[in-house]
């Protein structure tokens, strides 16, 4: 089977589906839905498919307004079709129609590489620009396509424009049981019927084998520095373990806009010697972290707009690595971590809950051996990328 995948070539669970697509046999087209990684976020297998990946920018504007324009003379039919999409998109949210023109260039610069690969099928993350370009390809090459839905993509975005272009997918894949009710009760049945739980997964194997080495009091977070991380939270509950006299070291690896003022916030507390930002580390690196971890503490918050994390693919790397997990009770986040089973959940934006289960999770080295084990055994069972992949590829062919 040929497909082409529409993503973001810096995501670890569309490299981790690409990875295991391959493996099983099948051929795939990855097209870039933004720019090339940043080098030091890069492991091996991120680099290989970012070198296989198509990027927009390897040619130039005029290049794609001319493949444009070829578009329109030589497939009249198909582009007929795609105006009176294009119209109909409008009426549904002028937003979106403004987005889906833009990346009409983009769509007639991959449709070529689509056309030469032989694709029969394409795939997208995100119900986002991504979606209506994976639409727009479809409609020129008269394929199927389907959507992972996750997170930012279906929970800032209005009801009347996902299902417009959502009711056009073959499947939708939804990260999380949370996704699917949050689509049936925001856009209805009809999308809600296409609706199949798809949790991303991670190569377990390669996790469940790093050697426990557990130092006491140390804490991890493995994310992009984003406010929806509720790292804020996480950071003045760190001030509370601290006001507690509990030893312990928090490290938070990654970059993202949250940076400066989360290390202000960290002056701010006097929390220097306690908490750590590292910037970001390839994802080979982080079995090494997540191995001398007692506890992985990510408190994710719902924002006021709406968006929240989806189930941090993070979180799975920690628990494979019997680590166990503080986080919060939103979104799909329960459906991996179960309070006081594998971790402990507590409401979003409550740094003194925060800082209580920290505190009653560092001082019991039996809680954190008998989290670990239970994280472990539920992340093969449920959060394996070659079942969850080996699911997707069932539902493209059915």
């Amino acid at each position: 089977m040929k497909i082409a995948y529409i993503g973001s070539m810096c995501d670890t669970f569309v490299i981790n589906e690409l990875q295991a697509h391959e493996e099983a046999g099948w051929q795939v087209l990855p097209l870039a839905s933004s720019k090339p990684c940043p080098i030091e976020i890069l492991s091996e297998v991120m680099d290989k498919w970012g070198k296989r990946a198509v990027y927009r920018s390897d040619v130039g504007f005029l290049v794609l307004v001319g493949l444009t324009l070829r578009e329109m003379i030589t497939q009249p039919l198909q582009f007929s079709r795609l105006c009176l999409w294009f119209i109909s998109l409008f009426f549904h949210s002028p937003v979106e129609f403004a987005k889906a023109l833009y990346e009409l260039p983009t769509a007639c610069y991959y449709i070529s590489h689509c056309r030469r690969f032989g694709v029969r099928h394409i795939h997208v993350h995100f119900a986002s620009r991504s979606l209506s370009l994976g639409l727009i390809l479809a409609i020129l090459a008269s394929l199927p396509v389907s959507c992972t839905v996750h997170a930012f993509d279906i929970f800032t975005r209005s009801p009347r424009s996902l299902r417009y272009r959502l009711n056009q997918c073959k499947f939708i894949a939804a990260v999380s049981r949370f996704n699917i009710e949050y689509l049936e009760k925001t856009c209805g049945k009809s999308v809600a019927d296409l609706c199949h739980l798809v949790h991303c997964g991670i190569d377990v194997d390669k996790f469940k084998s790093v050697p426990r080495r557990p130092q006491p009091g140390r804490i991890i977070c493995v994310c992009r520095l984003f406010a929806k991380k509720g790292l804020e939270f996480a950071i003045r509950a760190c001030a509370k373990l601290r006001d507690n006299n509990v030893g312990f070291l928090f490290e938070i690896v990654g970059n993202g806009p949250e940076y400066n003022r989360l290390k202000k916030l960290i002056g701010q507390l006097r929390l220097e010697d306690n908490v750590q930002l590292l910037g970001a580390k390839p994802n080979d690196q982080l079995a090494g972290f997540f191995s001398k971890a007692c506890a992985f503490l990510m408190p994710c918050i719902k924002m006021s707009d709406g968006n929240m994390d989806g189930i941090p693919v993070a979180m799975m790397e920690a628990m494979a690595c019997h680590v166990p997990v503080v986080s919060t009770s939103i979104s799909g986040i329960p459906e991996l971590v179960e309070n006081d089973v594998t971790g402990y959940l507590v409401r979003d934006k409550d740094e003194d809950a925060l800082a209580e289960v920290l505190e009653k999770l560092l001082g019991n080295m039996d809680k954190i051996k008998q989290f670990g084990k239970a994280g472990s055994k539920r992340v093969l069972k449920e959060f394996s990328i070659h079942k969850n992949a080996a699911k997707l590829r069932e539902l493209i062919e059915s």
